[in-house]
């Protein structure tokens, strides 16, 4: 990754919990993409970039190399020479405890999403579960006790209506006794 330098701070020491000591500092630069941005960098996580990076000053053009963390957050991991092409960014595997420890990347060899059969049956558990909850708002209306078997049946016919645009609902609708008085 490219980095146009704008600004780089002084070192800030700071001290730890147990009383170790280490130093900030923040870089402010234009990316590739043009978009301002501002790195924390710390003298623990990757001592020759914060080394380096101290010497950078307004203007200089830097090529940095990247990783993501354990916790998710891109490092910069080694300075680059001019003209040299960044490796792709990686990422480490959990449980790796610093950059230099041995990684065993998990790489998945299949897809993650679902198939096009496991879709249609969430769909169809969706709708199942959708109209067994109408059937028994429909039903709790008639204000008489309901058994599964009535909740049941109209929810299979409000499946299929779903399904299979099943017409015949339709038409019973029809049927049914006004309960709105005249």
């Amino acid at each position: 990754m490219e980095l146009n330098i704008i600004d780089v701070s002084q070192p800030t020491t700071s001290t730890t919990k147990n009383g170790r000591q280490y130093q900030t500092i923040e870089v402010t630069y234009k990316g590739n993409d043009g978009k301002v941005a501002n790195k924390k960098l710390m003298s623990f996580s990757n001592p020759d970039v914060f080394r380096q990076a101290q010497t950078w000053e307004k203007g200089d053009v830097i090529n940095v190399a990247t990783e993501k963390d354990d916790a998710g957050y891109w490092q910069w991991t080694k300075i680059l020479a001019d003209g040299e092409e960044a490796p792709a960014p990686t990422s480490q595997s959990v449980g790796a405890s610093s950059p230099k420890a041995t990684t065993n990347t998990t790489r998945v060899t299949g897809s993650n999403y679902e198939t096009k059969e496991e879709r249609a049956l969430r769909q169809l558990m969706i709708v199942r579960q959708s109209s067994l909850s109408n059937a028994v708002a429909t039903l709790a209306t008639h204000g008489s006790p309901l058994t599964p078997e009535q909740v049941i049946k109209l929810a299979t016919k409000y499946e299929r209506f779903v399904m299979e645009g099943d017409s015949s609902i339709a038409s019973n609708v029809d049927d049914l006794t006004s309960d709105i008085p005249y």
